[in-house]
């Protein structure tokens, strides 16, 4: 039941008819049983796992406020979800790694006799329970929240998707003001509008166009593969942004205003700045606690450059169970180490102040780092992603190594065949580059109105016949381009 679905639709449509029509008093106890029937809706088994957890962790919760001086409770309460976490998403890959470091085919075996189903969401509401333990005992609460509002907290369905990673003090402070807000209705329907457009016009049919290159990397050249990097960027962004507008448009709806997930990445001019700006939620929750309790950059030079190092690669793991995404987070802490080193150490200003080309330039550059990584992120699995990055470097290599034995007359019929001619590896390429084209300047248009939000704020006086209109043109436009779709990149986390 995928908010892009025709059964949400249908489901989303009662929960809003009842939610506002039934007084007040009883809108949270309706919202947390749609919470419940929309979870079990994908696996009613493991609904019944997922709420006992919610139940531990609020005991859990009540004895970090009763024994303040006590630190076993917070600690109980963050291995406990490391091991859930860790036994059901991460089984298959520890036996994985043990049989590759060792040989014994006993670890092939358990992974081969053992079905472990993946709790939806269980990324998510894992690290949103360790959040509000660790606050808790960093914070104590004047008055504790009761167990139907923490399970409220946590079993509210416009994230249980995919985030964002709420915080306790994000959410309850709307529990005060539950009542139609004509303000919201408007936000919550550009938000829907626009998660749409870039779900299913967008990510949708740009996936087709790199399927085939990461299913069999190996039968493409390197421009291809290069730009299956940039064209997964895209994707990657208009799906899961997508998905974010999504559940703050639900959200919205039923008068929830919960945190904003992206603000214009890819305009970006480092590293850093970019994952202040990407999945946001999940940025400061690393930096908050692990990045922070690690010693941040309080600690000496190399310690802090590891700390950097360490806290990425976990973050990378936390999306997947793979080598891929390990190797993705290491290359980004070690992309922010470089990058504080140059600044701190060696005053090398890279972030650009003032000069416009300088600045486009600069997040030209981000957004090709982002994209390499995004090769890492996207390949099936570690040997795919070797044998893709070995087609890019090698390809790209040979090419260059025979361009300089040829004329200049040569060269440019030589270059012409790698970007579109004859083929000159016998290698496929890729295909509907002209439709990518389209699709990134949507991109940059959805960038610029993230970035410079008070330009889009002039046109809301006209919002009681700008919202219809804009609704009629989406509907349209999803009628006439949309195809079948796939999941969002970020529900399989």
């Amino acid at each position: 039941m995928l908010f892009n679905s025709i059964s949400f639709l249908f489901f989303f449509s009662f929960v809003y008819i009842v939610y506002w029509s039934i007084p007040e008093k009883n809108r949270k106890a309706f919202l947390l049983l749609a919470g419940i029937v929309f979870y079990s809706f994908f696996s009613l088994s493991l609904s019944f796992h997922f709420l006992i957890t919610v139940g531990i962790n609020y005991g859990l919760y009540r004895l970090i406020i009763n024994l303040k001086d006590k630190k076993w409770p917070l600690r109980t309460s963050v291995i406990l979800n490391i091991l859930n976490l860790g036994f059901f998403k991460y089984f298959y890959f520890f036996n994985r790694v043990l049989a590759d470091a060792t040989g014994y085919p006993f670890f092939e075996d358990i992974t081969s006799r053992i079905q472990i189903a993946l709790p939806m969401a269980i990324s998510f509401y894992s690290f949103q329970m360790i959040a509000a333990a660790v606050d808790t005992k960093r914070n104590p609460p004047a008055i504790p929240v009761s167990i139907f509002d923490f399970y409220l907290f946590v079993v509210f369905f416009p994230v249980l998707i995919a985030g964002p990673i709420m915080r306790m003090g994000e959410f309850f402070p709307n529990l005060s003001n539950l009542k139609p807000d004509k303000d919201k209705l408007y936000r919550a329907s550009y938000l829907m509008m626009s998660g749409l457009i870039k779900k299913v016009l967008v990510a949708d049919p740009i996936s087709t166009t790199i399927q085939p290159i990461f299913a069999e990397p190996g039968i493409y050249d390197s421009y291809s593969l290069f730009m299956a990097g940039i064209c997964y960027s895209i994707q990657v962004y208009c799906d899961f942004s997508g998905l974010t507008d999504m559940a703050r448009s639900v959200a919205l709806f039923l008068g929830f205003d919960i945190p904003e997930n992206f603000k214009a990445p890819f305009f970006s001019t480092s590293g850093s700045e970019l994952w202040k700006r990407w999945h946001i939620t999940l940025s400061f929750w690393l930096r908050d606690y692990i990045y922070f309790p690690l010693g941040g950059s309080r600690v000496s030079e190399w310690h802090g450059y590891f700390n950097l190092i360490i806290t990425m690669t976990l973050g990378g793991f936390w999306h997947g169970a793979d080598y891929t995404f390990v190797v993705w987070g290491f290359y980004w802490g070690v992309i922010l180490s470089a990058e504080r080193m140059l600044e701190d150490k060696y005053k090398i200003p890279l972030t650009p102040k003032k000069s416009f080309p300088l600045k486009v330039f600069k997040a030209g550059i981000v957004f090709v780092l982002f994209s390499i990584s995004g090769l890492m992120f996207r390949s099936n699995d570690a040997s795919s992603m070797v044998l893709l990055f070995h087609g890019l470097i090698t390809n790209s290599s040979d090419f260059i190594l025979e361009s300089l034995s040829l004329g200049s007359s040569q060269w440019v019929i030589h270059a012409g065949a790698l970007v579109g001619g004859d083929d000159f590896f016998f290698m496929e390429k890729i295909s509907n580059l002209e439709r990518v084209s389209y699709m990134f300047t949507v991109m940059v248009l959805f960038h610029w109105v993230q970035y410079s939000p008070e330009i889009l704020d002039k046109f809301r006086k006209h919002d009681s016949w700008l919202m219809p209109v804009l609704g009629a043109v989406t509907i349209l436009m999803l009628a006439m381009l949309s195809q079948d779709g796939g999941e969002f990149i970020y529900y399989k986390f």
